[in-house]
């Protein structure tokens, strides 16, 4: 178990570096992405990209908050994932409304997941270990 715990820590620590260098890159490409803006016939369809890019990016910095939190408490807080599910979640349902490509069906199932990882993350807070071990300790 003591070297499975090594391994794992050398690999969050290679991970770190690497998920800041797609962010420094993800920042790079949208301000690349600037001259479509600039350059597209409508203002409508340079946001699309822009749009796109920075809510991609958001998804990327809940990963990395887990990644670093692992790092740190060495297990993987569910409420971070979760986060990191809703956003990635509300991601698509931004993106699908700004482009007008979700029918009526697609808004309905993705509302519904929202309500269920919305649960999930409920329960979560509410049944988490520092919650139990709060409660064994009164």
């Amino acid at each position: 178990m003591q070297h499975f715990r090594k391994v794992i820590g050398i690999l969050i620590k290679l991970m770190i570096p690497l998920v800041i260098i797609a962010l420094m890159m993800g920042i790079a490409r949208i301000i690349l992405d600037l001259r479509v803006v600039f350059g597209s016939p409508t203002i409508a369809a340079g946001f699309d990209l822009m749009v796109t890019n920075i809510l991609s990016m958001f998804v990327v910095i809940e990963l990395l908050r887990s990644i670093i939190e692992y790092f740190e408490v060495h297990r993987l807080k569910i409420t971070f994932i979760i986060d990191a599910a809703t956003v990635f979640v509300l991601r698509e349902i931004m993106i699908g409304l700004y482009e007008h490509t979700l029918a009526y069906m697609d808004i309905i199932a993705l509302a519904v997941l929202i309500l269920i990882i919305g649960c999930m993350r409920t329960l979560a807070i509410i049944f988490s270990p520092e919650k139990v071990k709060e409660a064994e300790g009164i």
